[in-house]
C-alpha cells in the first residue's frame, strides 16, 4: 500500500511538471508582433517539433524579443517549455526584419537557462515567412515558420 500511495505522488509530480510555462508577451503596438506556427529541426538528431507557435515582439526600434511555446528539443525529453529569447538585435530593410544575437541566456519559467546559451542567432522575418537559425549549447536547431496572418 506504501508503495501505491509513493507511486501515485510520483506520478502527480510527474504531470504537474510536464511543461514550464512563461507569460504570454505584452504587445504595446499590434504592428511590433509576429506571430508564426511552423517546424523546428535538431539537425544532429534528427528530431522535428511540428507547429510550434513562435512569437517576435519589436521592443524598440534596436531590440526584440523571441517567445517559442510549447518546446522540445527532443522525443524523450519529459517537458515542455515556454522559452523567451530577450535583447535580441534586429535591423529592418524595407518590409524585411533581420535579427541577429550571441550569448543570450534563454529563460522559461522566468529561469535563466544557462546551459543552453543562445550563439550564433541569425533571422529573418519576410512578409509570409519566419527563419531563425542557432545554437543550443552546443546543438545547432533550425526553425522555419509561415506567419500568421
Amino acid at each position: 500500500m506504501k508503495q501505491n500511495v509513493l507511486f501515485l505522488a510520483s506520478i502527480a509530480v510527474l504531470f504537474s511538471a510536464c511543461h514550464i510555462a512563461s507569460e504570454e508577451p505584452v504587445v504595446e503596438k499590434e504592428d511590433s508582433a509576429y506571430e508564426a506556427f511552423g517546424l523546428l529541426t535538431i539537425p544532429s538528431s534528427g528530431f522535428t517539433k511540428e507547429n510550434l507557435r513562435t512569437k517576435i515582439v519589436l521592443t524598440n526600434d534596436e531590440l526584440l524579443d523571441i517567445y517559442m511555446f510549447d518546446v522540445k528539443f527532443a522525443a524523450l525529453m519529459p517537458v515542455t517549455i515556454d522559452m523567451v529569447i530577450s535583447s535580441v538585435g534586429y535591423t529592418k530593410s524595407g518590409n524585411d526584419i533581420h535579427f541577429y544575437g550571441d550569448s543570450i541566456i534563454p529563460t522559461a519559467g522566468n529561469k535563466p537557462y544557462a546551459k543552453y546559451i543562445i550563439t550564433d542567432l541569425v533571422g529573418q522575418i519576410t512578409a509570409d515567412s519566419l527563419l531563425i537559425n542557432n545554437n543550443y549549447g552546443d546543438t545547432p536547431s533550425i526553425y522555419q515558420g509561415k506567419l500568421a496572418k
